[in-house]
């Protein structure tokens, strides 16, 4: 399928995740949002999302294929599966096809990346609990991940954007750069920090905090004036 080009607006993408929640819920399956889309639920209303970051917390050993296939099977008029350009790639793309606001306009269609959370799985995405999984009054069919993981999730995507002379990559850099000062700013103003338990029973992992404290060391000899910030939430 050729894809338009046409931008989506955060109406369709939010719509896009909501569908694809439904789905894994009605499946037992539990989930949450981070990357663009949780940065705009999270009160980042400039933040224009693109597509659907999607994070699987209960897989039970299954990897992200078998919740894509999941997702297809169960809505096959509204979502699809793609090869990957990649001959070599192995693993397919989901997309979701739009249905534009209001009914008005062309067809659109809208990418859905699932990933696994755990140590042992790309990205190594912390496996946060259901119960701390936020909500928003506004959205409140959208799970999100908490604030402060959802901020170091972006810290990892910027440092492995940070090198690259792609063209996309280099603008994915400088939306990771404007996201990640802004959820700085959040973070620290709602007073999280690394030591304290997010509602008073989870605290990130060890093996997840070790590695950002590498990234803040890297994002701070970038930005020496977010230094401050970063020692609030208990990177010292």
């Amino acid at each position: 399928m050729v894809h338009n080009n046409q931008s989506l607006t955060s109406w369709e993408v939010r719509q896009s995740a909501k569908e694809t929640v439904s789905i894994l819920k009605n499946n037992k399956v539990k989930c949450c949002l981070f990357g663009s889309l949780a940065c705009h639920i999270q009160g980042m209303k400039y933040r224009r999302p693109a597509d659907v970051d999607l994070v699987i917390l209960n897989h039970g050993k299954r990897n992200a294929e078998y919740f894509k296939e999941l997702v297809a099977s169960s809505d096959s008029d509204r979502f699809y599966l793609e090869k990957s350009t990649n001959p070599k790639a192995k693993y397919k793309k989901l997309f979701y096809r739009v249905t534009p606001y209001q009914g008005r306009g062309p067809s659109k269609v809208c990418k859905i990346d699932i990933l696994i959370a755990g140590q042992d799985y790309p990205l190594q995405i912390p496996n946060v609990p259901v119960s701390c999984i936020q909500y928003s009054k506004q959205y409140p069919g959208l799970p999100v991940m908490p604030l402060l993981p959802l901020l170091l999730m972006k810290l990892q995507g910027w440092y492995d954007h940070r090198e690259s002379h792609r063209k996309d990559q280099m603008k994915k850099r400088r939306r990771d750069i404007a996201d990640i000062d802004k959820l700085l700013k959040m973070a620290k103003n709602e007073e999280c920090h690394l030591d304290e338990e997010i509602k008073g029973i989870w605290r990130l992992p060890k093996w997840f905090t070790n590695r950002m404290r590498r990234f803040v060391g890297e994002y701070i000899e970038h930005f020496p004036d977010t230094e401050e910030d970063w020692n609030s939430l208990g990177f010292e």
